[in-house]
């Protein structure tokens, strides 16, 4: 166990509220689960449908089986930026945490950011390395940056973005069809606002074959080809994620 995650166990837990937009009915009960396993804080949901014909009676009908769980519409299909902002101007809680709904966020992951921001004084905390697990390759990738936990940092993987209240007063998400969680961080940046790293691990990207199915649509040899990533061939990626399975060399892929 790291220091970081012995401080977790000893803070009096705080508000999280995760937002979620969605458009993909399929991913339902994955985003409900992502939510239903974090640990160690009050929290609450916001789920945005953002696509006509979804219906609201289903997603109200699961969300019911879960606690604190709030499903909400926004006019047409809507950028990405104009459903982050409807769900966090209703948020209840001081922390806000941006949850895709195609990714695997561990029981630790929103603890972990918390008692970031209580050990930096961060105003914004997320992930610089981070893994991606392609199930049809049955293959985890860890992109490793040269940053510690807690260190300052200028990019977070956007699916990791969690922010204080504070900071959503002053700045907003854009209007972008792509791209406003760069655009988020640069002008939360720029603002002053301190942004700071957590541990690598309790978070994985799920990268799916078809790259034209992702908004972030780059290239698996490109995500591959990078020289500082590890990459471990397995059918149990939440081992390596949530540190129930230590990272080897050993375990590593040859090239």
């Amino acid at each position: 166990m790291t220091e970081m995650e012995m401080g977790m166990e000893s803070f009096a837990p705080a508000g999280v509220t995760v937002v979620s937009p969605t458009m993909r009915p399929q991913l339902m009960k994955q985003l409900l689960d992502n939510y239903a396993r974090q640990q160690g804080v009050r929290k609450e949901l916001i789920i945005v449908l953002n696509r006509k014909g979804m219906s609201m009676k289903r997603y109200k009908r699961a969300a019911s089986a879960y606690d604190n769980v709030r499903v909400l519409r926004i006019a047409g299909r809507r950028p990405l930026g104009d459903c982050l902002n409807y769900a966090a101007s209703r948020a209840r809680y001081p922390y806000i945490a941006k949850f895709d709904d195609d990714d695997y966020y561990g029981p630790l992951y929103l603890s972990e950011a918390v008692n970031t921001f209580r050990v930096t004084k961060a105003d914004l905390v997320g992930k610089s390395s981070f893994f991606f697990y392609f199930p049809h390759r049955q293959t985890l990738l860890l992109r490793r940056q040269p940053f510690r936990p807690y260190s300052g940092v200028k990019r977070i993987a956007g699916a990791t973005i969690m922010f204080h209240q504070r900071v959503f007063k002053r700045v907003k998400f854009g209007k972008k069809r792509q791209g406003s969680d760069v655009q988020f961080i640069r002008a939360c940046l720029r603002k002053g606002f301190r942004l700071r790293t957590s541990s690598r691990y309790h978070f994985a990207a799920i990268r799916r074959a078809n790259r034209m199915s992702h908004t972030w649509k780059v290239r698996e040899r490109q995500l591959f080809a990078d020289r500082r990533a590890m990459v471990i061939r397995t059918k149990q990626f939440k081992l390596y994620v949530n540190r129930q399975r230590a990272l080897r060399r050993d375990d590593e892929l040859a090239d």
